[in-house]
Order: structure tokens, then C-alpha cells, then sequence
């Protein structure tokens, strides 16, 4: 039996640049993806920033088919999801975050 992610992939993904940050407006439970097509073959850090409790995913895309290769889940820990990997010119990467919890100051009475 597979393990699916869901919701599907959207056709049309927006890509990742180096440096520039996607900044994102995501409620529990929703996800985002990208796609990253690296110009140069190197090892890459693809990380969340903030307070959030995150899952963030790398797969390679195959002939239309995303094969993983790394994830990270900061368990809501006091840190951030991070994914460094070596990355190759010419091949395509897909990189799912699924928020879980969008943090930030809890009140207690």
C-alpha cells in the first residue's frame, strides 16, 4: 500500500528562489508547496522561520512522480524545521510544509 500526502499536488507550483523568503498565511492543518530547481549542484537549507509547529518535506520529481528524500517535523520544539540536502542543476524538487499549529503566545487564565 502507497502513503499518500494530502491534498494532492496542484499542477502549477510556485518556485523557491535562494534567499527569498515565502512568507505565507496558513491555518492549521493546510499545507503549501514549491517547487526548487536549483542552478548550481550543492547542498541546499530549505527551513521555516517563527513560531509555527511544522512539517516540511523534500521529494525529487521523477517523470511526474515526487520519490522523498528528507522531511523534518519540529514536534513543536523550540525550533524550526530544517531540510539541508545536496540538490543537482538540472533535476526538480518539491518542498511540502504542512502547518499543524500556527504558535505564537498561548493564554492561560
Amino acid at each position: 500500500m502507497a502513503l499518500k500526502w494530502y491534498p494532492p499536488l496542484q499542477e502549477s507550483l510556485t518556485t523557491l528562489q535562494p534567499f527569498q523568503p515565502a512568507v505565507l498565511d496558513l491555518a492549521a492543518g493546510q499545507q503549501a508547496d514549491f517547487s526548487i530547481k536549483p542552478s548550481s549542484s550543492q547542498k541546499y537549507k530549505i527551513e521555516t522561520k517563527g513560531a509555527s509547529d511544522t512539517l516540511l518535506v523534500l521529494f525529487e520529481n521523477i517523470n511526474g512522480v515526487a520519490r522523498y528524500l528528507s522531511g523534518d517535523d519540529d514536534s513543536g520544539e523550540d525550533r524550526n524545521a530544517s531540510i539541508t540536502y545536496k540538490l543537482f542543476q538540472s533535476r526538480e524538487y518539491i518542498v511540502r510544509l504542512r502547518l499543524y499549529h500556527p504558535g505564537g503566545r498561548v493564554r492561560r487564565h
